[in-house]
């Protein structure tokens, strides 16, 4: 029989399956490897990563750890892991004479607002925080500077009554006896916020325009989260205490009637 033109296969037709397999061989091969590099490539950052020490640590750990190292405070970002507490004691004065009140706990009364709500806000934690950058600055400090915060910075004027000791002055005197400079500056800093929001939560709190104030914060004591629910302290706590400062101005009409509201909340008075 004899086969015509038209009925002739095309050039190539009997090729194509045999074509087909051996690409899709290549892309599997291809894929394959990928897959090994991959695998090859987790395994030596994973192995870098926890075993003690090797040469290559460092430089995995500079290249890859901003991306995939976790740490148990992923889930926890800044969760307490000790009890620290700023307290406050503020004076006033009553006919002519300087009144002392009794230490407040500021981060307690803080935390017994929020007990019992699922999502507290931020500002439950505000005394604790500040506490806690108060205490990292106050360690910045040279030994002989860290003495000296820890007494009054308050002056006696011509008149006989009492000031603030001029920024400036304090700045010096502390700067002479040694270490940052830096460090210095940004504990007054912080040491001067204290100061304006004891004024402002003592006048609230005891219902008095505060003429003095001054704190302690209690630190380094474990979180007793395995006794949370227990009425008893676990352990003794631990304080250090600072020496009394006269703010320079009085709170505002508004910021005043902000804590007024705090307390309210607070104290339910």
């Amino acid at each position: 029989m004899t086969t015509t033109a038209e009925e002739a296969p095309e050039a190539g037709v009997s090729e194509g399956p045999s074509s087909a397999r051996r690409s899709g061989g290549v892309m599997a091969a291809v894929a394959a490897a990928m897959t090994l590099a991959i695998v090859l490539g987790y395994a030596f950052v994973a192995v870098s990563f926890t075993i003690p020490s090797s040469p290559t640590r460092p430089a995995v750990s500079a290249a890859f750890a901003p991306y995939f190292q976790q740490r148990w405070n992923v889930f926890a970002p800044n969760i307490m892991k000790v009890n620290r507490s700023l307290q406050i004691q503020v004076q006033w004065r009553e006919n002519g004479e300087l009144q002392r009140s009794e230490w407040v706990d500021v981060t307690d009364a803080e935390f017994s607002a929020a007990r019992g709500i699922p999502t507290p806000s931020r500002i439950s934690k505000n005394s604790f925080n500040a506490a806690q950058t108060y205490l990292t600055r106050y360690q910045a400090l040279s030994t002989d500077q860290r003495d000296r915060v820890r007494d009054t910075f308050i002056r006696r004027v011509n008149d006989g009554a009492f000031a603030p000791m001029d920024p400036s002055v304090l700045l010096e005197e502390l700067d002479d006896l040694g270490g940052s400079r830096a460090a210095l500056v940004s504990y007054l800093r912080y040491d001067y916020m204290l100061v304006r929001f004891s004024s402002a939560f003592g006048s609230a709190y005891f219902d008095h325009d505060v003429e003095r104030v001054r704190w302690r914060i209690e630190h380094d004591r474990p979180n007793d989260f395995l006794h949370r629910f227990d009425t008893e302290r676990q352990t003794e706590p631990s304080y250090t205490t600072f020496g009394w400062r006269q703010p320079a101005v009085a709170p505002s009409d508004e910021v005043q009637a902000i804590y007024d509201e705090v307390i309210e909340r607070y104290t339910g008075r």
